[in-house]
């Protein structure tokens, strides 16, 4: 019997049944926030005036199921002060949606929560330690923050 076969009630067998309820119900929106990542990198990069936002990279984006909101997290360079960027994403935001809105992506326009990514930040902090578990175990005080 194959998956597609038809059981003689009538039913699709359960193992077709099975795969068709084990998709992930997050297709649209990981989709719709990769498109959003590529366009939102697009406009801090060309259209944005402001220099501190040349200097931000945008790691992810989260959409919400009913695409409503979005997460977008971003890195900012080593030398570039975060405060700042946290800043004057705060201040473009507008310009960001007029921007996204123009392009026509939504119907609805979902709120954008700019965030830093932790996620260099804390793979930086597993090496620091792993550095420091390699020296010795009395040299791993000295790295404590």
């Amino acid at each position: 019997m194959t998956q597609a076969s038809v059981l003689p009630t009538g039913k699709k067998s359960e193992s077709l049944a099975m795969k068709t309820s084990q998709r992930t119900p997050t297709g649209r929106p990981h989709r719709v926030a990769e498109l959003l990542r590529e366009r939102l990198a697009l406009i801090l990069l060309f259209k944005c005036a402001d220099p501190r936002l040349k200097e931000v990279t945008l790691t992810e984006v989260e959409m919400s199921p009913d695409l409503r909101q979005a997460k977008v997290f971003y890195v900012t360079r080593e030398t570039v002060d975060r405060d700042q960027v946290k800043i004057a994403l705060a201040k473009a935001q507008g310009f960001i949606k007029a921007e996204v809105a123009r392009e026509n992506l939504f119907r609805l326009m979902p709120e954008f929560t700019f965030l830093p990514d932790p996620g260099l930040d804390r793979a930086a902090r597993v090496e620091e330690l792993l550095k420091a578990a390699k020296a010795g175990p009395g040299s791993e005080g000295n790295s404590e923050t």
